[in-house]
Formats: structure tokens, sequence, C-alpha cells
């Protein structure tokens, strides 16, 4: 990774609160808040900081998360392109994804409910229907997310609770204010504020009450895998003895792993869809091994895939 330690430090800062102001962060990493100022533009300027989000809790905000998987057959690029702008317009997409594998693209979408989910899922595959070898989708169940310890080598031993389900009660501002953080969680609480015709106090009072009932799961950052020399891979996990215990255990082993970024529990063909990153693929590639050597009596296969272009990343429904 061709950054050094003081930038690797204030990238694992940012991940794992992307609101952090350059004060708090600069205490984190040893850094005066001037240098940490320049050195965060510095990584915009050079795009390995591509942006900042927000993750929101889909439950919370009573809606369904699905996910749409599609091989291709003899696409050419430019039409592939031309779908994925197309399916980007749709406002229920949330993330698409290009891959290598047994998938060529995911696509994310966040929905009300059943009909609209068959609706969306109708309207993305007649996109793509002349070129669609095969398709399947997945529901997500349960999901976690967390920084990314790798950055600085830091062993991961906490336990992540589950994510509540029960629905909060929102309002049109509270939606205006998750909109904004969605596109941009480090927008200040001034803007936020002009653009919703509220108190900065009041933007401040609302995020600390989005935060506090889970609406707002956490504030992460985007980067640039191919700068900083990283790969990103899905692996969907399918289950042959659905065992609460020995499930447990491996939801478990793999919150403390610091390469995994991301967890879901899902209703498909498959069980589990965690997603890693890591500089070095053989160690990657070691950790799916021991996997299957550890917990081959609860998994059938682990299929991975490995995710090359990110077309669209917002996690919200507009």
């Amino acid at each position: 990774m061709l950054i050094d330690k003081k930038d690797r430090k204030i990238l694992y800062e940012l991940d794992k609160n992307a609101r952090a102001s350059y004060s708090q962060i600069s205490k984190k990493v040893g850094l005066s808040t001037e240098v940490v100022h320049y050195r965060i533009k510095k990584l915009e300027k050079k795009g390995i900081i591509t942006g900042y989000h927000s993750l929101p809790n889909f439950h919370k905000l009573g809606l369904m998360h699905f996910k749409i998987c599609i091989k291709f057959n003899g696409i050419p690029l430019k039409t592939e392109e031309e779908f994925y702008s197309k399916v980007k317009k749709i406002p229920q997409v949330i993330w698409i994804a290009s891959c290598r594998g047994e998938w060529d693209c995911f696509i994310s979408c966040t929905v009300k409910d059943m009909f609209e989910l068959n609706k969306i899922k109708d309207t993305i595959i007649s996109l793509g229907n002349r070129y669609i070898l095969n398709k399947t989708i997945s529901v997500l169940v349960n999901y976690y997310s967390l920084p990314r310890n790798f950055l600085i080598n830091k062993k991961r031993t906490e336990l992540i609770k589950p994510i509540q389900t029960k629905p909060a009660k929102l309002d049109e501002t509270d939606l205006k204010i998750l909109r904004i953080l969605s596109e941009n969680s480090r927008a200040s609480a001034l803007d936020i504020a002009k653009n919703t015709k509220i108190t900065v106090k009041t933007v401040a009072n609302r995020i600390r009450k989005l935060l506090k009932e889970e609406v707002i799961i956490n504030f992460r950052l985007i980067i640039d895998y191919d700068k900083l020399g990283l790969n990103f891979f899905k692996t969907f996990i399918y289950i042959k003895n659905p065992d609460k215990e020995r499930i447990k255990l491996l939801w478990n082993d793999l919150k403390k792993n610091p390469n995994v970024i991301h967890n879901l529990k899902v209703v498909g063909e498959w069980d589990m869809e965690p997603e890693f990153e890591f500089e070095n693929e053989a160690d990657f590639r070691k950790l799916v091994q021991y996997l299957m050597d550890n917990y081959s009596d609860i998994i059938q296969r682990i299929n991975v895939i490995d995710i090359v272009k990110e077309y669209k990343y917002t996690f919200f429904y507009k």
C-alpha cells in the first residue's frame, strides 16, 4: 500500500467515524490539526479517498434490502456500460458493482415490500434481458459493518450486537438529513442546516438521535481500491447444516477478522455474504481455506467474487 503509517491511521480513523473532526483525528494519530487537514485533502486530491457515506439501518427505515446477481451472455462492453447507466437512474437502486467470478454484476436495492421488490426486479431484468444468461436474488436478514482494522494491523476482539429491526418514527426532516449524509457523511452541520432550513443545533441533536436509535449504523469512508493496492472480495457461504451454535461461532469468528468490512445474513441460494479487503490475495485464500477447514461440518461451499468496479454507492433510498 503506497501510503505511510500516518496516512493509514488517518484513513482508519475516518473509516471508524467519517464525521470525526480534524482535531479529533489529530489526537488519535499524533499530528497537528493543520497537518491532518492537509493530509486528508491530499488523499482526496489523489483520488484515494473518493467519498464519505453513512450506512443506514434499513430495518429502522421500514425497508427491505435485496440484491440481484446477474450473469451476462456475450454482452458487449459498451452495452454493459449503458445497462449500468440506465439501472443507476432507478431510485431504489443503491449499489451497482461489476465483478469477476460466478456472477458479472450485483445490483442492491431497497424497497418497501415484496410487491415493490418484484416490480424493481422486473424493471432491472427487462433492461438487460437480451444478454442475461442467469440471475438470482438474495434478501437481507441482518448484517454488520466494521472499520478497516487491517489498515493499522489492529486486532478485533469485540463482538457486535445484533442490529435492531423495529422501525423508527422519522419525519421528513430526518429523511432529508439522512439523504444528505448518504451522499457526504462529512457534510457540515451548517450546510445541512441550510438545506433543511433548521438550526445547526437542531441538526446536531437530530444526528445524535439517529445514531442513538441506530437509524444510522456508522459513517464510512469510500476508497479507490486500485490506488491503495487492495482487492475487494465478496464471498457467498452456502450452509448445509444450520446448527445455531456453530453458525454463531462462524458469525463471531468473521467479526473478529480485521479484513472483514461487512457481513450479511440473507435468504437466497446462499446464507451469508462476508465482504473482505486484502492487500495480498494469497492471505485471503488462506482465510477461505481456514473457514472450510474449521467449519466443514456446516459449510457446504464458499464462492468467491472479485469486485471490479462500483457504479453507484449511496446506501439510501431516494
